[in-house]
């Protein structure tokens, strides 16, 4: 990588990092992540990474379509919800066959999870599979933007592979504040960073092949937007374990999305976006 580049790739890196701990620190600060300013501030974090990387792309006088701000077609929205949903079923199944959780009734396990809201079934499936989607939406795209927009444009020079790593382990640090204060793994917060921070590169190498796939960030951002919205299919599969474990992002998690990163990749080949040329690499 040039020497230019990196240092843009690390300056991207610290400001992300000195905003988003600033705010978790004020979180932690104001009672934690069961906090009102948790409920607050936590969510608005997601927008960060996009953010910033507006700020440099305007300042680096570059193409925001270059670091896939388009639309991306309808057909890969539908290809990131399929895929997420596959997913999220097969982590389902694999967790039940080890003895991990157990099948509920939809309406029972999202009482369990939700028992102030009393909704019938076809409730439930709208919010849960196709409004809690299209909302998180929003939010998915503020990380999206960043991490497989503008970071991943910078590093791909470097190869595929390299990328895939080095954007996974900075997206999975990322999360460490959150994680701490109970987010994900909230009775194993200190291996929670390491298993968030292990996922994070398979599930960044499988919404890096979204993001070249299409195009597009702002599909990546819906895929994203799936992933949060119908966590553990709504209620359908509740967990009997820790979630260190059957967290989608958790232990049962990282082969099962490495498997599927793998397979993404080897199956159905995908190539570098324009303007964008594999370094040579001096012997």
């Amino acid at each position: 990588m040039e020497s230019l580049e990196k240092r843009k790739v690390i300056f991207y890196v610290v400001s992300v990092y000195l905003l988003t701990y600033a705010l978790n620190l004020y979180v932690y600060l104001q009672g934690g992540y069961a906090s009102l300013a948790a409920r607050l501030f936590v969510p608005f974090q997601m927008f960060i990474p996009a953010l910033v990387a507006a700020v440099l792309i305007l300042k680096e006088k570059g193409k925001f379509k270059e670091y896939g701000l388009t639309f991306g077609g309808l057909k890969n929205y539908l290809l990131a919800y399929l895929l997420v949903i596959s997913y999220y079923l097969i982590h389902s199944l694999v967790s039940f066959g080890l003895g991990l959780g157990r099948f509920v009734p939809l309406t029972e396990g999202f009482r369990q999870l939700a028992p102030d809201l009393q909704w019938p079934a076809w409730q439930i499936v709208l919010i849960v599979f196709i409004l809690a989607p299209l909302q998180n939406l929003i939010f998915g795209f503020g990380e999206e933007f960043g991490w497989r927009g503008y970071l991943v444009n910078k590093l791909l020079p470097r190869g595929l592979g390299y990328t895939i790593l080095v954007s996974g382990i900075i997206w999975g640090l990322w999360h460490a504040p959150v994680v701490l204060m109970g987010h994900n793994f909230p009775e194993n917060p200190y291996a929670g960073v390491v298993v968030m921070t292990l996922a994070t590169i398979p599930l960044g190498a499988i919404f890096l092949w979204l993001r070249l796939k299409s195009g597009s960030a702002v599909v990546v951002g819906f895929a994203h937007g799936v992933l949060n919205g119908t966590a553990f299919l709504g209620g359908a599969f509740m967990p009997t374990a820790s979630l260190l474990w059957v967290n989608p992002v958790g232990l049962v998690g990282i082969p099962l999305l490495s498997l599927f990163a793998y397979f993404m990749f080897r199956l159905f080949p995908v190539e570098m976006p324009v303007g964008i040329k594999k370094e040579n690499k001096r012997p």
